[in-house]
């Protein structure tokens, strides 16, 4: 469904040098495998037009990075923004896809908002007033997941900010330590996983149009282990489509 999620130095992600868990899997079958990245939900054609001036090459986008980087810490006074750069650094992926990732935010939603009717599935999520309610909330407990954010930076910040990316395209980032804990908030005011449950979720997957909870779990085993891996090796959290 054109949703994955990336950990790992920005650099190495802007110069493509990486690959989604799909294309891994599909090496070591030796089959051959083309990803094709659609508009995201909410999305026009802005998003798509502004791919085509990321930095090209390895070196051209870790100095990209870097200027932005640069560009942050004096835009944002934030005095810990650093992270691991290393272009051989390792990276991980995952896959949710946009319906389990859209459960997510959801599931947030409505531990926040009780009240509010809740959608069997993820159709739709998007456009769900209780999402959109959260999302401008600057007091939500999960505010770091639920604003609309596309990077988390392993760094110690109050709140999400909007900013221009690395291509020059609008972008809202987040702190990875922050996400952290707010994971942690929602597995204890809802389901209080334990860390076998979660690796099983993540095995188990999601259907695409399955259960709100069972796209909701999936999402969150992902989410759970990336957001774990981008605290402790200090590295950029990236979704990617």
């Amino acid at each position: 469904m054109g949703l994955d999620v990336y950990v790992g130095p920005l650099g190495r992600y802007y110069a493509g040098d990486w690959e989604t868990i799909v294309q891994q899997a599909a090496k070591q079958a030796g089959v051959p495998v083309k990803i094709v990245r659609p508009k995201p939900p909410g999305q026009g054609l802005l998003k798509s037009l502004i791919g085509r001036f990321r930095p090209r090459g390895p070196e051209a986008a870790q100095r990209a990075v870097r200027h932005w980087r640069d560009r942050l810490r004096r835009e944002t006074g934030i005095a810990d923004l650093d992270w691991n750069e290393d272009p051989l650094a390792e990276y991980q992926t995952d896959k949710p896809a946009w319906d389990c990732y859209g459960a997510l935010l959801l599931w947030a939603a409505y531990e926040e908002l009780p009240k509010a009717k809740r959608r069997a599935t993820a159709e739709g999520w998007d456009q769900d007033p209780a999402l959109l309610t959260s999302r401008i909330n600057p007091a939500s407990r999960y505010r770091h997941l639920l604003a609309d954010t596309e990077i988390w930076l392993p760094a110690e910040f109050e709140m999400p900010f909007r900013t221009v990316g690395v291509p020059g395209e609008p972008v809202v980032v987040g702190s990875s330590p922050r996400l952290q804990g707010e994971l942690r908030n929602l597995n204890s005011r809802t389901w209080q996983a334990t860390d076998s449950q979660l690796s099983e979720w993540r095995y188990d997957g999601a259907e695409h149009g399955a259960p709100l909870e069972t796209s909701a779990r999936f999402a969150f085993a992902i989410f759970c282990a990336l957001a774990q891996r981008a605290v402790a090796a200090r590295l950029p959290m990236k979704l990617d489509y």
